[in-house]
């Protein structure tokens, strides 16, 4: 199983990139193979999403995502949302035409949140929404939501590490389970 972590955050001492990277530490511990990826080092700026095939990066996170069992979206949430990198990673890997078919289809996705105050852990419903229904990816329903009050001294409170192990377990569960479809899915609209 080879789990990629995903992380938006461009910040130099981003918490939702520290998170991400725990929740492959947790990951390590059940023997899965993971991988970080940070579109901070994988820039898509400049990039066309309508036409980024002959983009480096672009081919580089397109492998990526399509060697992953399932996908882990560490994001800051801005504005109630999550990062403008991740929608780029997803608008620009997400591309399709003639002939090329997006890896992102039948993928399995937890979401990984990073914020200041509490209120805003439904901020990355909208791009689950759009995984779900353009790239029929299943979300995992335990996303890890970690905010301000969930730090002290810079280090993660107990709580926040025990949602992590969950929700490591059951990406875990989920990608074991889902292994055997016998489905592939497309563009069906």
């Amino acid at each position: 199983m080879r789990i990629v972590c995903i992380s938006s955050g461009l910040a130099p001492q981003s918490r939702s990139a520290r998170i991400g990277r725990l929740c492959l530490e947790v990951l390590q511990t059940h023997g899965v193979d993971t991988e970080f990826v940070s579109l901070k080092e994988n820039s898509l700026a400049g990039v066309d999403p309508s036409a980024p095939l002959d983009n480096e990066v672009f081919k580089k996170l397109s492998e990526v995502t399509a060697s992953a069992d399932a996908l882990i979206f560490a994001s800051p949430v801005y504005n109630w949302a999550v990062s403008a990198e991740l929608k780029k990673y997803v608008e620009c890997v997400g591309y399709t035409d003639e002939g090329r078919k997006t890896p992102f289809f039948d993928k399995i996705i937890t979401f990984v949140s990073a914020a200041g105050l509490p209120h805003s852990y439904m901020a990355f419903g909208a791009m689950a929404q759009t995984m779900m229904l353009d790239f029929m990816c299943v979300i995992s329903p335990y996303p890890v939501y970690i905010h301000n009050r969930h730090w002290e001294d810079e280090q993660l409170i107990a709580e926040a590490k025990k949602r992590i192990e969950k929700s490591m377990f059951v990406l875990v569960e989920l990608t074991k389970l889902l292994k055997g479809r016998t489905y592939s899915s497309d563009w069906e609209i």
